[in-house]
């Protein structure tokens, strides 16, 4: 299973020392210059274990708040109780950003008879959906020139 069907997944099923990874983002956009870059900041909070990975996927949202195209999958070590990373020169706009803390480092989401997770996961904004997934539109952080701050906690 790949990381964006582990991950969709993870958030779509739910009803100390800080380490820091940097990350360099090659997006491929013609035209992005320094003017257009950004720097931000992922952080996932209440990490409970240093087993496994972190596994992170960035999205762009569209302008009506719906799922773009991932722009950014991150496989970071776990730390303890809270991970960082940075992507670089990410472009201006609309993003969101989902995480699967792989316990097991088999690269799916553990479920259990009912498809409810069985490994934590968490979303932008924390996001949290009422008997059933998270809006995306409760998931969009917008990012400006000046960078921006994809923040989750992990639900256990």
């Amino acid at each position: 299973m790949n990381l964006d069907r582990t991950i969709y997944r993870a958030c779509r099923t739910a009803a100390g020392t800080i380490a820091t990874a940097t990350v360099v983002l090659v997006l491929g956009l013609s035209g992005l210059n320094a003017a257009d870059a950004a720097e931000v900041a992922i952080v996932i909070d209440d990490v409970r274990s240093s087993d496994g990975v972190l596994r992170v996927q960035i999205l762009s949202a569209t302008a009506d708040g719906r799922e773009g195209e991932a722009v950014a999958g991150l496989v970071l070590p776990p730390a303890l109780p809270q991970t960082r990373a940075t992507l670089h020169d990410l472009e201006s706009g609309r993003y969101l950003a989902r995480v699967h803390h792989d316990l097991d480092g088999d690269g799916e989401m553990a479920t259990n008879l009912v498809g409810m997770p069985q490994e934590p996961w968490g979303v932008s904004n924390d996001a949290r959906g009422r008997f059933g997934p998270p809006l995306v539109v409760d998931m969009i952080v917008d990012v400006g020139a000046d960078g921006g701050l994809l923040r989750m906690t992990l639900v256990h």
